[in-house]
């Protein structure tokens, strides 16, 4: 049964010490769901839409009295009238705004709309986008920083207008040679708990949920390992603290929430915080929850400790059927340990959604039906078929940029490819399409994976949530 979400509430009674802040989402172009975040954004591939987990992240370092609200054009599908109304009726110190490459003109449209309405307010930008060099100094001449670290902020300083009270700030750029990494090493911190009432919206739902009602939890932010076609390589991790997760799960608990994801770029990392906070899960909590994992980190002790903790489905990125050849782009994943996580999740009943990348420049068409065919024989539960695309910040986006292909303004690549083919690839982006939508077609209808499917389904809800995942995935192709 769906959730009923909170109207905007109007700006807080402002003292002198209290800080008001406004997060913002744009409306997407028609009502597409589109998932706008500091290191990558893309087009939903059924009908879900994550939480805004880079504003949970910066909601967490409020203090207690402090006010925020949460207007997001994509989650209540606004129109363009309904979304400035909403923000004009804002008063916030600071704003927060989301942009996406995957629709970058729309997108910079609405905020040159929002910096209108409030023109004397401290406005700060996220967007996948600004990792490249050009759209950063475009925007900092119309806003006063870029997030690049949504755990290192001081909202307080950077509510404070005016360039020469901002610099430095940790987590923020403000010049283009500022660098996007904190300085030191990989870093542990403790942060309060995010405002999640403030995003439990109706128009949040996570494909893999057993329930339509969940929470994002993130217990590291960054990512450790250096795949080149993934802009997640240029974050260093910054780690939370057990106990400050701890306590979050613990307010989520009191909220009655069952499910949660765990939005860290690989979970587990580093092992040994990973089994403390499993074990203190196992023992005190009883949440339903899913994940994205890296095959290397895979261990049995680890999986069967997530498995123990309320585990039930694992995102993992396989990308290929001859993982020698990904080399090239510094993935480096052990076969073996593909195929011992798998058959390890099985025994455990955990569910294995397994990502593959379709058109990497040094794939033929016969590399790219190998890999389809690898995914239609491996046993797992889900497959998602992502069309390599030329994200901000990856080695794709530098390689089309020096052949001149990418023009400033013209943005809208994702793993969907819908706009339109760069030459990158020797067989042509409209065959991977082809290729990618029968693959959807030929792993989703066979009878062994619909039997799976019922056979794993838990609930009637969880029968909807799925339900209405796969007809939007067959919807978009």
């Amino acid at each position: 049964m769906k959730y009923v979400s909170h109207p905007v509430p109007p700006a807080c009674e402002k003292g002198p010490d209290i800080l008001n802040i406004a997060f913002i989402i744009p409306p997407s172009p028609a009502k597409r769901q589109i998932i706008r975040l500091i290191d990558c954004s893309h087009e939903a591939k059924g009908n879900y839409l994550w939480q805004p987990n880079d504003f949970m992240i910066i909601s967490s370092l409020l203090l207690p009295e402090d006010g925020a609200v949460l207007i997001d054009g994509t989650a209540d599908r606004l129109t363009e009238k309904e979304f400035l109304e909403r923000v004009a009726a804002v008063a916030p110190d600071s704003i927060f705004f989301a942009l996406s490459s995957v629709c970058w003109a729309s997108d910079y449209q609405f905020f040159l709309q929002v910096k209108k309405l409030h023109p004397s307010v401290a406005l700060y930008v996220i967007g996948d986008i600004f990792l490249e060099e050009e759209y950063l100094a475009f925007i900092l001449k119309k806003c006063d920083g870029v997030i690049c670290n949504p755990y290192l902020l001081d909202l307080r300083k950077m509510a404070a207008k005016g360039r020469q009270t901002l610099s430095p700030i940790p987590g923020v750029r403000i010049a283009l040679a500022d660098s996007i990494h904190p300085a030191g090493e990989t870093r542990t911190i403790q942060n309060g708990i995010p405002r999640h009432e403030l995003f439990q919206k109706s128009g949040y739902c996570f494909p893999f949920a057993r329930y339509f009602r969940h929470a994002t939890v993130t217990t590291m932010w960054g990512c450790p390992f250096s795949c080149s076609y993934c802009p997640d390589s240029l974050f260093k991790p910054v780690i939370r603290a057990v106990d400050s997760v701890l306590a979050e799960l613990r307010h989520l608990q009191t909220m009655g929430i069952k499910e949660l994801f765990f939005a860290d770029k690989t979970f587990g990392y580093p092992v040994r915080n990973a089994c403390s906070l499993l074990q203190e899960m196992a023992e005190s909590f009883d949440f339903s929850w899913s994940c994205y994992f890296h095959p290397q980190l895979y261990r049995e002790d680890l999986f069967d400790l997530m498995s123990a903790a309320g585990c039930h489905t694992v995102i993992i990125g396989v990308d290929s059927a001859k993982p020698v050849g990904l080399e090239r782009y510094q993935r480096q994943v052990d076969k073996k340990n593909i195929d011992d996580l798998i058959a390890h999740a099985n025994r455990l009943g955990m569910n294995v959604c397994a990502d593959f990348i379709l058109g990497l420049e040094h794939e033929s068409e016969a590399d790219i039906i190998a890999t389809i065919e690898y995914a239609l024989q491996l046993p797992i539960d889900f497959a998602s078929f992502n069309i390599a695309a030329p994200f901000p910040g990856t080695s794709i986006r530098k390689k089309a940029r020096e052949a001149g292909q990418m023009i400033f303004g013209r943005e809208g690549y994702d793993s969907l490819s819908q706009a339109g083919d760069l030459g990158l690839s020797p067989v042509g982006y409209e065959r991977i399409r082809q290729l990618r939508n029968s693959a959807v077609r030929r792993f989703y209808l066979r009878s062994s994976s619909l039997r799976r499917r019922l056979k794993r389904t838990v609930s009637l809800e969880h029968f909807f949530v799925q339900i209405g995942q796969t007809s939007h995935l067959f919807r978009k192709m």
